[in-house]
């Protein structure tokens, strides 16, 4: 339990930041002038130019909320020694180095620590991160786990204390050399570092100064100068095998000299050997050496075989291991496991495979092997289905595709073929064909399987990785563009092979390939005519070319009307292409005559750079809706040709340009509401004066944190009156849907490369927790009880406050969603998601199951396709129950590239046989309207609510003949009609919430939220209904409601939580929010002050009552509460603030001490 002191007075005490400085000696230079804060820059409300020094002050009347830092903007060495002059009156304060930014002046990372009384000064912490790494006076090894292991001591610290001068001038250097960190106080030592940490240890970053929060304090630094650290020359070897394959194949010599000549032009400091025909004959030529680069055929005959141990012991230190090709093949046992260590994985036999094929890489992880990199497709001898260590600890896949099934076509073999192998590519298990390891000492390792053919390494992307792969490995500095080197000509590459050309060799034909990607294959994967026999779909699914180039362009959304024409954006004028199209992009309708489900009529609705690169489309009648970041847009045709008549501007200054996290799509909800989104470029909403949108809570709309963040999701009339925020904190959510229910189902992308992809169920006024809700700071940032996996620490899911995801599909690029309620496609796919993502070149559908509260999702497969250029962007329902998909096509997705313009591609999907024969509707009486309203597609459902609404108490009879039939979704629609019938809406609510079937109590509860009914009289008729779902929706309801009884209806449900059901949790604190006192007091007279229960330590937890402080510190406390438990009630404390916080630390503290 001591344990608990421990973490808060790292907490409490120790909030420091990072600087860096030095002077007066030969090749320092000074960062700071004396007289302005030219290259600093910092809050001009506490930091400024005083006596020659830069000053940080705060007052009693002007205290800083939170420590805040002045960062230097100027050149940042990774290695360097660091002097400045310090004075501190009052307070806490440090030098910030090696730091990141976390927001605006405030930064986490190595701080020289000190303060005014003493008690810090020449301590090592890390802010934001892992506290304190070294006290004053002692010598640390931080082992690869962050065990802090003193290995002796540097200066007495009663010593140091003797030279510190309070409230006079300090001299403090700090060097900072590869992972050796000392600090040097009035000349003595006072820390000395090694952090073998790597996936903590900083190798670079900012240098700032803090000024911490707390009482009034005065901090001064003057004399700053810094001088850089040369690094240590960097010595790689790159070992070519003995020759092999034949002219132009397996060239490991030519190879490595390509290899060799760019990075010694790239980095001319690097000493760089190459060695033919195998290892060096001398064992001293690998002295020193900081990478070995082994390029040469493997299996028994593999070079290193023979040096195992040699290599190994390098290894041990830390020199970095590069195999290329058949490099990574060895014999299963010692050696693979030798593998396993240095590189972490390897082709064995009998497991991995060696097909040639044509890859496309279009997503690269954040890492500096990927800098520069762009998405490139190219045919080579791509080994995949590698043996990793477990759980690919260590180990960040850099290229990774998934195969097509023709690569595994040969029979079963050592190297062609085995049960393991087939079932993963089957699974769609995306491979990896080229990877990085981080090993435990410090050492590093690269596997590329490519190489086969000399002739790609004309391709710049396959270039740049293995060249930043070299760089990263020999632990040397990648660019942040990548490693650059000359573009390779036909001569260049003919250089140093092992092998004569063959007479007749067709040069011709590789001089040609070298202008484009891939190998120049004489059949082109890429045309229309070849796309169908790259899909993939179940046996009872067919897929159509509906429509493609050279009539479309790049498409990004869609929507289908109710005569089954599909309506699309054609999108060219992206980014980088932006005016490739002067007369801007296009909003399409196309149109099949015939039935046959190929579109042969295309006309052009809208043509205008005011909807370039628009991102949404929503059909309703006359009206379209195309949402283009920074204007949402009306469009009407008033005459029925098919073309726009008047444009009408319904929302501005809403979101960024060009930008795929900005506006997304509207759709009709089944109350008549319009849903939208955005994503976190979204920023802000204002109405077609440009005047802020306010929302129903009084909040102004805009990612502020005042209250939202982030990605947000939006429902408001027609007009864009009564606007409703009804989810926050999202990263990128493309787009939302809404079933007949009106439950809301949604995908958000992840900071992309972290495998976090995920489905949202949205429970209304959540927060979905991108950002931490406290700080704003991204999910990287350190924080009490975070999750372990990156998944769900991506979406802060240990903080109390966030909602649970529904699913998590790993990595991607999320785009279309949709709710699929037709009748055509097989039963597994009626009623549930279907979804676009077109990273994985995929369309899946994810069906779900109630459980408690919430669901459970699985993923089925729908459409994908071994075409890597198949980019899903949307899916819409047509009226007679099929599919259409728009398809952007193109090499890659992310980082706003856009490589194909000249392509675009729409799909439909329907069972076997399926002619597109669209019958009419009939809108002239209520019958007809009544018929429609049951269509799958929702263009045509929005003309059938219009007109049944229109009608009022005449269409009643109508309504109710559909909402006492059997169809579930049908009576949910009936529903929304019904009570918005004049007078008519207490009586359906109160029938609905009686409703035998739990989904028709909830939507009678969503119902009555958007009618002026008694919500207390409402929730009092299900507050303690047996199914969890339409408590949490009860509880929904009471969002916002004040008194008593609100207070009491919160306390029965909330003591019929399980203590296990993250969903009712979540909702509990969606119905308190803002009232959290009241309710939580109703809740303990419930329980007769019982709380002491899994359920009870579950609403403590997420409780932001005053009084829950109290309680968190008893359960903190108390001898039963297991150790593992801690930092999760510990985070819980710091949703508490004020007095009732500092109660709880004092009690917490104080039961410690007894």
């Amino acid at each position: 339990m001591n344990k608990i002191v421990i973490l808060l007075l790292t907490a409490m005490c120790c909030g420091i930041v990072n600087n860096s400085a030095v002077y007066g000696d030969e090749g320092f230079v000074s960062i700071f002038d004396g007289k302005t804060l030219t290259n600093w820059d910092g809050n001009p409300n506490f930091w400024s130019v005083q006596d020659g020094a830069i000053t940080g002050q705060t007052t009693k009347d002007k205290p800083t909320d939170g420590n805040t830092f002045i960062i230097y903007r100027g050149s940042q060495p990774s290695n360097f020694e660091l002097r400045l002059q310090f004075r501190i009156v009052g307070g806490n304060s440090g030098v910030q180095y090696r730091s990141k930014e976390v927001k605006k002046w405030v930064v986490g990372g190595y701080q020289a620590d000190f303060d005014g009384a003493g008690n810090w000064t020449g301590t090592l912490y890390e802010e934001r991160g892992r506290g304190v790494l070294a006290k004053r006076g002692n010598k640390v090894v931080i082992d690869e786990n962050g065990k802090k292991i003193r290995v002796g001591a540097t200066t007495n610290e009663q010593d140091i204390l003797a030279v510190t001068k309070k409230e006079g001038w300090n001299d403090y250097t700090i060097i900072a050399n590869g992972n050796h960190l000392t600090q040097i106080l009035n000349g003595k030592v006072t820390i000395d570092v090694t952090d073998n940490q790597n996936s903590k240890a900083a190798t670079e970053g900012l240098l700032a100064l803090q000024l911490h929060a707390g009482p009034p304090m005065t901090v001064q630094f003057k004399n700053i100068q810094i001088r850089e650290i040369a690094a240590k020359q960097k010595k790689i070897a790159l070992i070519a095998g003995v020759r092999s394959h034949g002219y132009g194949s397996h060239e490991h010599f030519a190879g490595c000299m390509i290899l060799a000549d760019a990075i010694r032009t790239a980095k001319p400091d690097y000493a760089i050997d190459v060695f033919r025909n195998g290892w060096p004959k001398d064992a001293k030529a690998l002295e020193g050496v900081d990478c070995i680069v082994m390029y040469a055929d493997g299996g028994g005959r593999h070079p290193v075989v023979p040096h195992i141990a040699a290599v190994d012991a390098l290894a041990k230190k830390g020199v970095g291991i590069v195999c290329i090709h058949y490099g990574v093949e060895v014999e299963k046992g010692e050696v693979g496991s030798r593998f396993l260590d240095w590189i972490g994985g390897y082709f064995e036999a009998n497991w991995s495979v060696n097909p040639h094929w044509t890859a496309t890489f279009s997503k690269f992880p954040v890492h500096p092997i990927s800098r520069g990199v762009k998405p490139f497709t190219i045919n080579d001898e791509w080994y995949y289905h590698m043996r990793f260590r477990e759980g690919l600890k260590g180990v960040t896949p850099i290229l990774s595709a998934l195969p097509p099934k023709e690569s595994l076509s040969r029979p079963d073999g050592a190297h062609s073929g085995n049960p393991h192998v087939r079932a993963a590519v089957a699974a769609g298990e995306i491979q990896h064909m080229a990877w990085a390891s981080e090993n435990s000492n410090g050492g590093r390792g690269f596997g590329f399987t490519g190489g086969h053919y000399h002739w790609n390494w004309a391709d710049d992307n396959f270039r740049k990785v293995m060249l930043n792969a070299i760089v990263w490995t020999a632990h040397g500095v990648v660019p942040q563009g990548g490693v650059e080197s000359k573009r390779l000509t036909l001569d260049a590459l003919k250089e140093n092979q092992d092998y004569d050309a063959p007479d007749k060799f067709d040069f011709e034909k590789i001089r040609t390939s070298l202008k484009s990607t891939g190998t120049g294959a004489e059949n082109d994967p890429r045309a229309p005519t070849a796309a169908i026999a790259s899909m993939r779909v179940p046996n009872d699914i067919v897929i159509k070319l509906a429509a493609s180039e050279p009539e479309l362009k790049s498409l990004t959304n869609l929507d289908i009307d109710h005569r089954g024409r599909v309506w699309v954006c054609e999108v060219v004028n992206y980014r980088k292409n932006l005016g490739k199209r002067p007369a801007g992009d296009r909003i399409l309708i196309l149109e099949d005559t015939d039935g046959d489900a190929v579109m042969d009529k295309q006309t052009v609705f809208y043509q205008g750079h005011d909807v370039d690169s628009a991102m949404g489309i929503c059909v309703l009648g006359k009206r379209l809706i195309v949402s283009c970041s920074p204007n949402v847009l009306v469009f009407t045709d008033e005459d029925g040709d098919g073309k726009s008549d008047k444009k009408e501007v319904l929302f501005t200054k809403t979101g960024l340009p060009q930008h795929d996290h900005s506006a997304h799509s509207f759709i009709f909800g089944p109350d008549g509401k319009y849903y939208w989104n955005y994503g976190n470029t979204g920023k802000a909403v204002h109405d077609r004066e440009g005047n802020p949108v306010v929302d129903l809570k009084g909040n102004r709309v805009i990612d502020n944190r005042k209250p939202y963040v982030g990605g947000m999701i939006f429902r408001c009339d027609a007009d864009g009156s009564n606007f409703e925020v009804i989810g926050h904190n999202f990263r990128n959510n493309y787009e939302v849907s809404v079933d007949s229910f009106g439950r809301i189902w949604q995908s958000d992308n992840d900071d992309d490369g972290n495998k976090a992809v995920r489905i949202n169920y949205v429970i209304e006024y959540g927060n979905y927790g991108y950002k931490d809700e406290l700080t704003g700071a991204a999910w990287k940032a350190e924080r009490t009880g975070m999750a372990k996996d990156i998944p769900n620490r991506h979406w802060h899911q240990n903080d109390p406050g966030v909602m649970p995801n529904l699913l998590l599909t790993g990595a991607g690029s999320p785009t279309g969603i949709m709710v699929y309620e037709g009748k055509m496609l097989p039963s597994r796919f009626r009623n549930q998601i279907i979804h676009c993502d077109a990273g994985p070149n995929t369309v899946r559908s994810y069906p779900v199951l109630p459980t408690g509260a919430g669901f459970t999702a699985k993923s089925i497969q729908l459409v994908d396709s071994t075409d890597q250029w198949f980019r899903p962007a949307d899916v819409c329902t047509a009226p007679d129950g099929s599919l259409f998909v728009t398809d952007w096509y193109d090499p890659g997705v992310g980082g706003h590239n856009m490589g194909d313009i000249a392509r675009g591609r729409l799909f439909r999907v329907s069972t076997p046989d399926a002619n597109y024969d669209i019958k009419p509707i009939n809108l002239s009486t209520l019958t007809g309207a009544a018929t429609a309203l049951a269509s799958p597609n929702l263009a045509t459902r929005y003309l059938a609510w219009t007109k049944l609404h229109t009608a009022g108490i005449e269409a009643e009879s109508i309504l109710l003949t559909l909402y006492n039939g059997t169809d579930q979704r049908l009576r949910a629609r009936a529903l929304w009609l019904l009570g918005k019938i004049p007078e008519r809406g207490m009586h359906y609510v109160s029938l609905a919430v009686g409703d035998p079937n739990p989904q028709i109590r909830e939507t009678g509860i969503r119902l009555a939220r958007q009618l002026e009914v008694d919500i207390v009289e409402v929730v009092s008729k299900v507050a303690n209904d047996k199914n969890a779902s339409v408590r949490r929706e009860a509880l929904v309801a009471l969002h916002g409601v004040v008194g008593v009884e609100a207070d009491q209806l919160w306390a029965v449900m909330a003591r019929q939580h399980d203590g296990q059901d993250r969903w009712y949790l979540e909702a509990l604190g969606v119905g308190a929010e803002d009232h959290w006192d009241s309710r939580f007091e109703a809740w303990l007279k419930v329980v007769d002050g019982k709380w002491r229960t899994p359920a009870g330590h579950d609403i403590v937890w997420r409780s932001r009552a005053k009084a829950a402080a109290s309680m968190l510190a008893d359960i903190l406390l108390d001898d039963d509460t297991p150790e593992k438990e801690m930092p999760r009630y510990l985070r819980a404390l710091d949703y508490h603030t004020g007095p009732a916080r500092d109660a709880a630390l004092e009690k917490i503290l104080l039961g410690q001490l007894r």
